[in-house]
C-alpha cells in the first residue's frame, strides 16, 4: 500500500476517525544516530521513523536539544 493509498483511505474516512489517526497530531525531534541527522517522530509501536520518508531509523537514536 502506498502513501497515496493509504491517505485516500483515511479521507474516506469517518471525520472521528481522521483526526484519531491524522499524521499531523505527531510530534517531531530533531534526532541523530550512526551517521545521520534528521527530524523523526515514534510511532505508536515506539519506533522512530524518519519524518519525510517514515523509514525505520536503526540503532540508537539521541534527541537533539
Amino acid at each position: 500500500m502506498t502513501t497515496h493509498d493509504t491517505l485516500a483511505a483515511l479521507w474516506d474516512s469517518p471525520v472521528e476517525k481522521r483526526i484519531e489517526s491524522s499524521p499531523f497530531i505527531l510530534e517531531f525531534f530533531m534526532v541523530q544516530g550512526a551517521g545521520f541527522r534528521c527530524m523523526a517522530y515514534r510511532d505508536p509501536n515506539g519506533v522512530w521513523r524518519n519524518a519525510f520518508n517514515n523509514e525505520e531509523l536503526m540503532g540508537e537514536i539521541y534527541v537533539l536539544e
